[in-house]
């Protein structure tokens, strides 16, 4: 698969390792809480990671964690392995560029 290639700013540089980490650790609590089937565990989480994810620049692992807050809200277990699956894909092939912004 290709790389998916984000710009991140520079001064955020110090800071992304923790938070990649952070988020590789986030993703398999994810797919914990859903062989457990916990939707408010699984709501929550996403919320917190849509919410870092957006705060350090990386748009499309916060929209993928928004759907599984949506579709755990609203308890539809459905969709939730499948999303989980692609956000882990995506974390795998991010490819980082440091810019000044």
């Amino acid at each position: 698969m290709a790389k998916t290639k984000i710009e991140i700013d520079a001064d955020l540089q110090d800071l992304i390792p923790q938070f990649l980490e952070n988020r590789k650790k986030d993703i398999a609590s994810l797919q914990a809480l859903i062989d457990q089937k916990d939707l408010v565990a699984i709501a929550a989480l996403a919320h917190k990671i849509k919410g870092a994810a957006a705060g350090y620049g990386f748009a499309d692992l916060s929209s993928m964690a928004a759907e599984i807050e949506i579709a755990a809200k609203a308890s539809d277990v459905n969709p939730l392995s499948g999303i989980v699956s692609n956000m882990k894909t995506h974390f795998e092939n991010i490819e980082i560029h440091f810019v000044e912004m």
